[in-house]
């Protein structure tokens, strides 16, 4: 009596797989017929089987999921060009900020000279002093230009230096 629930549990998952077809594969017909010993060291045969497959697929996923190093060597290049480009942004924010500063202390400057000259072109203090702050604003743009040509010029330089030393 102990041996029927056993080999119903048994002959369960083997029938499971056939579906309640008839000719379905061949282990399965042949674990219907065969011996309980025989039906149990089939399920633990394919139980072997089963944890084998799946410790091959652990191992593929996990291979797919490490990164070689061409890939690191790559995201760090990644990283590397995003820094660059976002302290090139930021640099382009500063040069920005300062032509407006300068571009708006030139309009004021302007602005004022011309309410000077409305109201009193005998003011010739106040204009003389306008005249010289204007052309003190040009001066000042003139040599920031000047000042980052040479910087860009010096970092194309430093670069170039530079080069030969990576490339090996």
């Amino acid at each position: 009596m102990e041996k029927q629930p056993r080999e119903q549990a048994v002959t369960e998952p083997a029938d499971s797989g056939a579906g309640g077809e008839e000719g379905g594969s061949p282990q399965v017909a042949g674990a219907q017929t065969a011996r309980p010993e025989d039906r149990l060291t089939l399920l633990l045969r394919l139980r072997a089987q089963t944890k084998q497959q799946l410790l091959e697929y652990k191992s593929v996923v996990d291979a797919n999921e490490e990164k070689t190093p061409e890939q690191i060597m790559q995201d760090k290049q990644i990283e590397a060009k995003i820094e660059d480009l976002e302290n090139e942004i930021e640099d382009v924010k500063i040069a920005f900020e300062i032509k407006k500063l300068a571009l708006d202390r030139m309009q004021l400057s302007t602005a004022l000279k011309k309410n000077l000259e409305k109201i009193n072109p005998k003011t010739s203090v106040l204009m003389d002093n306008m005249k010289h702050v204007l052309k003190l604003n040009k001066l000042i743009m003139k040599s920031q230009q000047e000042s980052w040509d040479l910087e860009e010029k010096l970092l194309d330089v430093r670069k170039k230096r530079l080069q030969p030393h990576f490339r090996k």
